[in-house]
């Protein structure tokens, strides 16, 4: 074998194997937040489901009303498009719901700390399962809507522990309950995005305790799509999205081919918001790995260009040179039944000699 075919062969098996070391890493991209594989928690996987998303601005924020009237809606729709379970009263959806309220004091026995709150609704748990050193998810069917999940920082500021579960803690001269204590995600995205202050998570229905009106600027739903495009349409339209006061983020395909080109093709372009939408902490890290899988992707592409490179130019040969192949091809075949033939007459005169 000639030596630039050995190396030929040498400069495409790297640029192979450059090109599936970039894929293992987009696929680790992928998977690197939880609060995107909602929909691997909730189906089992028999079904095309889509993990939807509404962001709005401060001025457009939807009231606990507007989160009813719209959980109607969808259920309405889905209903319409045969989208139900045959199981008697079996869930095919499910929904969350939050908004981000500021800076809060509270105190306890022996300390102080201050959070931000987010408050929450649905199977918020279920989209963002934070990892638990103690405790458990409150949930919008407890009975007692008292309940708070603190972080680490927060317990060890009021309680110098972290097994508090059941501890109480005053905000606003109000009582509430530890249900537990969540450790801080160490994922570098969320890190950047989370900010220095503690979190505090607190059903919708315990920021009422303290005598505020709660709204929410994220709604999340997970619903079947069996036509592409189809849960989007529907959230779109229950939640009455119009822009630039809210967006919809189809999460299920922010990882897709189609949408890391389009990153590619808008790059630069999207640190420029023409709204006044404040996207959650989670939200920001998700927008963080697309760019991240976008310049992967740019690396994979750059990986093919020998391989394919190489595989068009011998195309191109081949063509050029095909009436010399074709006539090679020909006369191989005409010599091996020649033999062949010649084989068989041999052998038919042998066996007449005889």
């Amino acid at each position: 074998m000639k030596r630039k075919h050995i190396v030929l062969i040498i400069v495409n098996a790297v640029s192979l194997l450059f090109f599936t070391i970039m894929s293992i890493a987009a696929s680790g991209i992928k998977d690197s937040l939880p609060d995107q594989q909602a929909i691997s928690r909730w189906t089992d996987g028999t079904q095309r489901y889509s993990q939807i998303s509404v962001f709005t601005d401060g001025l457009s924020a939807i009231s606990i009303d507007g989160i009813f009237t719209a959980r109607v809606d969808i259920e309405k729709k889905l209903v319409e498009n045969s989208l139900t379970s045959e199981k008697e009263n079996a869930r095919v959806w499910v929904d969350a719901f939050s908004g981000k309220h500021g800076k809060t004091a509270m105190t306890s026995e022996i300390g102080s700390s201050e959070a931000e709150i987010i408050i929450t609704g649905g199977d918020f748990f279920l989209f963002h399962p934070l990892e638990l050193i103690s405790g458990y998810y409150y949930t919008e069917d407890n009975f007692m809507q008292d309940r708070v999940l603190i972080d680490e920082t927060i317990a060890w500021q009021l309680y110098g522990a972290t097994d508090i579960v059941g501890k109480p803690l005053v905000m606003g001269n109000k009582y509430f309950y530890i249900a537990g204590v969540y450790r801080r995600s160490d994922n570098s995205d969320i890190e950047k995005t989370i900010g220095e202050t503690p979190l505090m998570f607190m059903p919708y229905q315990g920021y009422e305790i303290l005598g505020n009106t709660p709204y929410f600027n994220c709604y999340e739903a997970c619903l079947p799509n069996p036509v592409t495009g189809l849960a989007e349409k529907i959230v779109t339209e229950a939640m009455g999205v119009k822009q630039p006061n809210s967006e919809v983020i189809d999460n299920s395909a922010r990882y897709s081919l189609k949408n890391r080109f389009d990153i590619i093709k808008n790059f630069g372009m999207r640190s420029v918001r023409g709204n006044a939408i404040v996207c959650p902490y989670w939200e920001n890290a998700a927008r963080i790995t697309e760019d991240k899988s976008a310049l992967v992707l740019v690396f994979q592409l750059i990986g093919l260009i020998i391989p394919i490179g190489t595989t068009l130019t011998y195309i191109v040969i081949g063509y050029r040179k095909r009436k010399t192949f074709f006539t090679w091809f020909a006369n191989a075949v005409k010599s091996i039944f020649n033999k062949l033939f010649t084989k068989i007459k041999n052998r038919k005169a042998g066996i007449a000699d005889e």
